[in-house]
């Protein structure tokens, strides 16, 4: 039997890419994600504007979707616990905000990036 869950939340793979002296570097975490109650959410860019209403709209979306995480650490030891403030500050690099939008894409659309 099938049964519906509008608040439908799953672990995705989060694989952030740093650069490093010649190349890249790979992290990964375990994100928490809300499925869209329409896949027509995730590409909602809204008005053009600045780089900056951009990149800010890019951000809320994530937000509304990205609801936590597990295995991310703080240097020096100890789990980053999961709060808004925790992450908006996330969301703020922008390897962290294109890894966690890859991440939501792939989950939801099944679009994974190519190597």
């Amino acid at each position: 039997m099938f049964v519906f869950e509008p608040d439908y939340t799953f672990e995705w793979p989060v694989k952030v890419k740093y650069p490093s002296a010649g190349g890249e570097e790979t992290r990964e975490f375990t994100g928490i994600f809300r499925l869209p109650e329409d896949e027509l959410e995730i590409y909602e860019r809204g008005e053009q504007g600045s780089i900056s209403e951009v990149i800010q709209a890019v951000r809320d979306r994530l937000a509304s979707h990205w609801v936590g995480w597990r295995d991310i650490e703080l240097k020096g030891g100890g789990d980053l616990a999961f709060s808004e403030d925790a992450r908006a500050r996330l969301l703020k690099q922008r390897p962290i905000r294109e890894a966690v939008d890859r991440a939501l894409s792939e989950a939801v659309l099944g679009i994974r990036e190519k190597n």
